[in-house]
């Protein structure tokens, strides 16, 4: 479905919005793109890429993009998943040997797996300071963790705690299984099928072309961080990206949505990016954004999180943070939209820009179309207002599955019906809204007020009503 583009003014109060963010938040330079329907629609650029040599970042400026790689990473396992190459719920050490001499948690602790792993539910010690400044270590070093490290805060299975060392053992589980490092099956399977040409693991030689070097601000003294190279550990969060390239990534994950009848074109199946973003790890409230809305519910799915948002609907995001750099990408696929932002300042705080860049799209935006109610919805919601209009449950036609008048006796049904319309009087159908193709509420305009009405369908073959739930809204 097309939706309209952003106007001028709108993307302007956008550039103006990141403007203010970068001086509020001390960022030398900022990158942000806008994905819609399936393209960059929108980039903003300010600042500079380079503070001793003034060179400002332009929009093919390379910004890492630390844990937004996660995500990336859990494609790829499911990629091989995919492909019969490796089971989710298998013990790690079946991918990877080293694993097998590592002593439990507990006596009785189920196995470390492959989903546990790419949802933080290994029981891993939450290990950011210390993850961000190892991303250069070689497979010896990560060996050498595996044999003598102090791995678990708890047995595996039973909460989220967020595990950098985990997506380095994801790492390794795709370099194992595949045949090939990480990073080579990264760009065969990702980076080079999407055109993400100026998108690398490699740093340091990202630095020498159009690259935004990372700061920190401490007091009122700036300083350059040191670069960290790639290694064992770059599947938590190497990355280096533009913002045309990342665009192009963004729009791979949002094609997922709607699940259709179309042939698969992307690198991966769309229903494996939609299995991505369920509440795979326990729930949990996200800490408040200064100035911003109440957090709403979320969860970690596999390496995304996603939100139930009462203003925005479904959103689906990560963040990213290394010395020198934050980073965050948001995206709203039932509208097909994607935010994400890159600063060049050390943990800059970039799911704040992007959460106001969205509610400012969204403010400016349409309603949303209604979708169209299925043939066997339809029948049945006019059963239901003949119903009404009759004072009689069973009249005209009757689609009713076999435990619906079992479940409400027909006389218990005409009373509720009699009751509702002696408070709200004749009615007309005002509105559809379905849920689903077995699934919708729907609302009565009547002389007194409104009634209020949700429908099930049986998943039998004649789709009959299962359940309806009735309510009055007086004026």
């Amino acid at each position: 479905m097309t939706q309209p583009a952003f106007s001028r003014t709108v993307l302007a109060g956008i550039d103006a919005a990141c403007t203010a963010f970068a001086g509020q938040e001390h960022v030398p330079g900022l990158a942000a793109g806008i994905v819609q329907q399936g393209r960059l629609v929108h980039a903003t650029a300010l600042g500079l890429a380079d503070r001793e040599a003034g060179r400002p970042v332009a929009t093919g400026t390379a910004f890492r993009i630390a844990s937004m790689t996660k995500n990336m990473t859990a494609l790829a396992i499911l990629s091989l998943r995919d492909r019969g190459q490796l089971q989710l719920d298998a013990p790690l050490a079946q991918y990877v040997p080293q694993f097998a001499a590592v002593k439990p948690a507990t006596r009785d602790s189920a196995p470390v797996t492959v989903r546990h792993l790419i949802t933080h539910t290994a029981g891993f010690v939450t290990d950011d300071p210390w993850g961000d400044r190892v991303l250069g270590m070689d497979s010896a070093e990560l060996d050498e963790v595996i044999a003598t490290g102090h791995l678990f805060a708890r047995p595996p299975g039973l909460a989220f705690e967020y595990s950098n060392l985990g997506y380095a053992l994801l790492g390794r589980v795709l370099t194992n299984v595949s045949g090939e490092p990480y990073q080579a099956y990264m760009r065969r399977t990702f980076l080079e099928p999407l055109g993400m040409a100026h998108t690398t693991f490699d740093a340091p030689a990202a630095a020498r072309g159009d690259y935004a070097w990372g700061y920190r601000l401490d007091g009122d003294v700036w300083s350059r961080e040191r670069v960290e190279p790639d290694g064992e550990v770059g599947a938590m969060g190497g990355l280096a990206t533009t913002v045309p390239d990342y665009a192009r990534y963004v729009a791979l994950l949002l094609d997922a949505w709607p699940a259709r009848d179309d042939p698969e074109t992307g690198p991966v199946r769309r229903s494996s990016v939609r299995e991505m973003v369920l509440w795979h790890a326990p729930p949990f409230v996200p800490d408040a954004l200064p100035g911003a809305r109440a957090p709403q519910p979320s969860a970690y799915g596999y390496g995304l999180t996603h939100s139930s948002d009462a203003l925005l609907g479904m959103r689906i995001h990560h963040a990213g943070g290394l010395p020198g750099y934050g980073s965050h990408v948001l995206m709203l696929p039932e509208r097909g939209w994607g935010v994400f932002a890159f600063g060049n300042r050390t943990y800059a705080p970039m799911s704040r820009l992007t959460l106001q860049i969205a509610e400012m799209l969204h403010a400016a935006s349409p309603p949303s179309p209604v979708a169209a109610p299925s043939p066997a919805l339809m029948r049945a919601i006019d059963a239901v207002v003949a119903a009404y209009a009759s004072g009689r449950i069973e009249a005209g036609d009757r689609p009713f599955a076999v435990n619906f008048l079992l479940d409400t006796p027909a006389r218990l049904r005409d009373a509720e019906l009699a009751g509702l319309k002696e408070r709200l009087g004749e009615g007309r159908l005002e509105s559809i809204a379905p849920i689903h193709a077995l699934a919708g509420r729907f609302v009565l305009a009547c002389m007194n007020g409104r009634l209020n009405g949700t429908v099930t369908l049986s998943p039998a073959a004649d789709g009959g009503i299962q359940k309806l739930v009735l309510s009055a809204a007086v004026d």
